[in-house]
């Protein structure tokens, strides 16, 4: 059994946030051959459900109840059984995996971003350096336009390079 109806409920909200990642690549290319078992892919995704989780009041949760959060979100995301792809990203994170572990900082600064949750984002030099390069090139500064950016280059332009969509 999942658990309670809260923790269903906060799945289905994280999943929701984190569902847009997933629909850049699928809408752009289709989910690429091996996309649910890269460890670039789950890191950046397990760094937005993890984040998301905390934006969205997951902290007081069990351990238990985070891992039965984390399988639900990766099952609606994939369409897929979560427990397996769960259990990969737990052997990218457990052997501290280098693209796991840069993915998943990624996916957990961006979806800070996106939620507008950064701490000091104002002060925060990546911010900085983003604004500084889509002001050069005429675009948007937003929070919105950097969170837009740092997507396409860290998840969009990752995900192609490395499962060659």
């Amino acid at each position: 059994m999942f658990g309670s109806n809260k923790n269903k409920t906060l799945a289905t909200e994280i999943s929701k946030a984190t569902r847009e990642a997933v629909s850049l690549v699928e809408n752009q290319h289709g989910v690429p051959t091996g996309f649910w078992q890269d460890s670039y892919v789950l890191g950046y995704l397990m760094g937005q459900i993890n984040a998301f989780m905390s934006v969205f009041g997951g902290d007081a949760l069990s351990v238990a109840d985070k891992g039965r959060v984390v399988v639900e979100c990766l099952g609606e995301l994939s369409g897929m059984k979560g427990k397996g792809i769960s259990e990969q990203s737990m052997v990218f994170a457990s052997t501290e995996d280098p693209d796991f572990m840069r993915a998943n900082q990624n996916g957990m600064f961006i979806a800070m971003i996106q939620a507008e949750k950064l701490p000091d984002a104002a002060n925060n030099p990546v911010i900085a350096a983003t604004r500084q390069q889509l002001d050069a090139a005429g675009e948007g500064t937003s929070m919105a336009d950097v969170a837009q950016f740092l997507t396409n280059h860290h998840w969009v332009g990752e995900v192609r390079t490395r499962l060659t969509v």
